[in-house]
């Protein structure tokens, strides 16, 4: 089974002693990570560049999940890092959202620019994968949110405090990437799911927010991240009932 990680920053355990991997799409180039962890074949890739200097509304999105597809994959792990709406869920807590909510503005969001398609989002994150990694975390004794509504915002800039405050009622997490990366490996009948870290409270719900926060809290958090990824990958079943990878069969118009 071939497994891509997307992430916004280098994971060790599949980049180092990895064989890089530079592929042209129709969208773009893009530098894959390929390693072996046990029976899985990883694909990695930083979502941000091979130089991690790609901004959340400047991402390749289209070139990275078409490079994944390319390459074999079906299930996809995305890690993102997020902030808080909801004040049981706090800085260095992890969330598998089940769930999104699209405020991005000017992003690519499918592969069908020719023709009608248009793909069934009522379970937009795959339950399988979603599984995958609620029982890594639970074999490793990490506590997680196994649910959470995610809100997609465009950036770079980071929210206010009036917005975080309308979308309370409605989301748990904000981050920029989730979308429109679920979308396009929905469109191309792959399963995906994300872990999320969770760096700050969201805007007004503490004082002020800066990317040394973010950084922090990741650098502390990698090394238990690492471990939950690689065992979600061995915990990816190959013979999950979802309906991901029928996605386009009764979605053309």
């Amino acid at each position: 089974m071939r497994v891509g990680v997307i992430s916004g920053h280098t994971i060790g355990s599949f980049t180092d002693n990895a064989q890089e991997i530079d592929v042209e799409t129709p969208y773009g180039s893009v530098t894959l990570w390929y390693s072996k962890k046990n029976s899985r074949e990883v694909f990695f890739v930083n979502r941000h560049g091979k130089n991690a200097d790609d901004p959340p509304h400047m991402i390749n999105y289209r070139a990275i999940i078409h490079a994944l597809k390319v390459g074999g994959v079906d299930s996809v792990l995305s890690i993102g890092t997020v902030g808080s709406l909801n004040p049981s869920i706090k800085a260095g807590d992890f969330v598998i959202p089940h769930d999104f909510i699209d405020f991005t503005k000017s992003r690519n969001y499918t592969f069908y620019d020719n023709k009608r398609v248009h793909v069934d989002m009522s379970n937009p994150l795959c339950s399988s994968l979603r599984r995958s990694i609620v029982m890594a975390c639970r074999e490793l004794s990490q506590k997680c949110h196994e649910k959470g509504i995610y809100l997609a915002t465009e950036g770079p800039r980071l929210e206010t405090p009036a917005e975080i405050k309308m979308f309370s009622g409605f989301a748990d997490v904000v981050g920029m990437t989730l979308v429109p990366e679920a979308i396009l490996a929905r469109e191309k009948e792959m399963c995906y799911a994300s872990l999320c870290l969770v760096c700050n409270m969201a805007a007004g719900l503490q004082s002020v927010l800066t990317a040394e926060e973010i950084a922090e809290v990741v650098a502390e958090k990698r090394p238990v991240l690492e471990k939950i990824l690689i065992r979600a990958v061995e915990e990816i079943n190959e013979d999950r009932n979802c309906t991901c990878r029928k996605a386009l069969e009764r979605a053309m118009l």
